[in-house]
């Protein structure tokens, strides 16, 4: 029962109970709480949307069944019989915070975002930066500013600049997380 329809119950309840009743200490009483009962579940909190990573949102909209028993037994055979998310799955916190998700909706979680220096090339307030002239795409070595981008999550470094794996394999390059809104 939604918190909805619990209030609608409640308000039924006291309405005929209003109706119904001989009006004397005790009904009047009974009332009262009900009118009680119905502001104060008023004010509960409906169920929080949890938050996930993105595989994992990508994995619920792939294995998306009418219901969310049988999605959550899609899922459970994706990773039986190919090992899909086994590892996330078999911790039990996960197994609860997949079930809350599918209960209650869920947001996906922010790639974190970073400023990224090239040891060696990069020097003071130097960053790696990323603009687009044209049809070309330009990764440079700059000051922060505003006409260039200069904040990364590593997916879309790794998505888009065709020499991400290299540097970062061989440990050239430095992250430092930024706030990004």
């Amino acid at each position: 029962m939604t918190k909805d329809e619990y209030v609608r119950t409640l308000e039924k309840r006291a309405a005929d109970e209003v109706a119904d009743i001989i009006h004397d200490d005790y009904c009047d009483g009974y009332v009262d709480g009900l009118k009680k009962a119905i502001e104060l579940s008023k004010e509960l909190d409906e169920p929080k949307k949890v938050v996930i990573p993105q595989f994992i949102a990508d994995w619920i909209r792939e294995a998306a069944q009418p219901s969310n028993l049988a999605t959550i037994s899609v899922m459970y055979s994706d990773a039986i019989r190919y090992g899909k998310h086994i590892d996330w799955l078999k911790n039990h916190d996960n197994q609860r915070l997949l079930l809350k998700a599918l209960l209650y909706g869920y947001e996906v979680e922010k790639e974190p975002k970073y400023l990224v220096k090239i040891k060696g090339i990069c020097q003071g307030n130097q960053w790696l930066d990323y603009e687009v002239v044209g049809d070309k795409r330009y990764f440079e070595i700059n000051s922060e500013s505003e006409k260039y981008k200069t904040y990364f999550t590593k997916q879309w470094l790794k998505d888009n600049w065709p020499e991400y794996d290299a540097y970062n394999s061989a440990g050239l390059l430095e992250f430092e997380e930024v706030e990004d809104d």
